[in-house]
């Protein structure tokens, strides 16, 4: 007879992987520490839900990027609810959370929201209902109710605010360095048509802020209606500094490093660009 292996959640790599993405997007450090307890509690929440591995393995598999949404959107939603109850009074400067970064998530965090994803799926409202009564979260049938409304309301989310785009086709969301070795790999094994790609960062104020680069190391900056240089950079390695520094939104230090070296001396106005 044979007997189909149980998979384990808690250490597989697709749930890892995801982890470290949602911990990128939250901007949050993920917290490896005390593994034995977090898995043992991961262990004993999947029980109680009563949703096979399996089932919710076939979430990541196919759904990934859903539950990414699903996933930050509720626990930014939450975050924020925890704040005004902790700080009830609007003019408390506690309050203030413009710059705030989540301390820390710990690992295998996103099956708890899998877990949730996939009771909402099946619009098993009473099995939700149930599972966080059984889980004993505070005030249950209130949350029930915001996640319900969180499923529904993170399938127009568009959670990326930059994504790299090759002049192939080539299209990705949250840009890594690792994004940029590969891009820079590619447009020179590619012909003078497809030699290019660019680098978009989304604004608060609904702006984008652009760099493309073609495969003669021409750096094109195009900031908004007010910036817009032309680049012949010194090598690869230079290009890849500056795409670094686009990502981390360190926009006045490219202003500068370009308009060092310029050929043309051409004056550039820095209009509302913060580091």
């Amino acid at each position: 007879m044979w007997f189909k292996k149980k998979i384990e959640l808690f250490n597989h790599p697709l749930i890892e992987k995801v982890d470290k993405e949602l911990s990128s997007i939250l901007k949050a450090d993920l917290i490896t520490s005390d593994s034995e307890i977090l898995e043992r509690l991961s262990k004993e929440e999947q029980k109680q839900s009563g949703i096979a591995s399996s089932d919710l393995l076939s979430i990541y598999e196919n759904k990934k990027d859903d539950l990414i949404k699903f996933t930050c959107y509720s626990y930014s939603k939450e975050s924020k609810i925890e704040l005004v109850e902790e700080y009830p009074n609007p003019e408390d400067d506690k309050q203030d959370n413009s710059d705030s970064k989540t301390v820390g998530l710990s690992n295998g965090f996103s099956i708890t929201y899998a877990i949730y994803f996939y009771l909402l799926s099946k619009n098993d409202n009473k099995g939700l209902l149930d599972y966080l009564s059984v889980r004993r979260i505070p005030s249950f049938k209130k949350f029930h109710e915001r996640l319900i409304n969180y499923f529904h309301e993170s399938k127009g989310v568009v959670l990326s605010d930059s994504y790299i785009q090759y002049a192939a086709g080539y299209d990705k969301g949250n840009v890594t360095i690792e994004d940029i070795d590969k891009a820079i790999k590619y447009i020179q094994e590619m012909d003078e048509e497809h030699g290019a790609f660019w680098i978009s960062i989304l604004m608060d104020n609904d702006e984008e802020y652009v760099i493309e680069v073609n495969k003669r190391q021409k750096v094109s900056v195009m900031y908004g209606e007010k910036i817009d240089i032309q680049y012949d950079s010194q090598d690869w390695n230079e290009v890849k500094h500056i795409l670094k520094l686009h990502i981390d939104r360190k926009f006045e230090d490219i202003i500068l490093t370009v308009k060092k070296y310029r050929k043309h001396n051409k004056t550039y106005k820095l209009c509302g660009l913060r580091a």
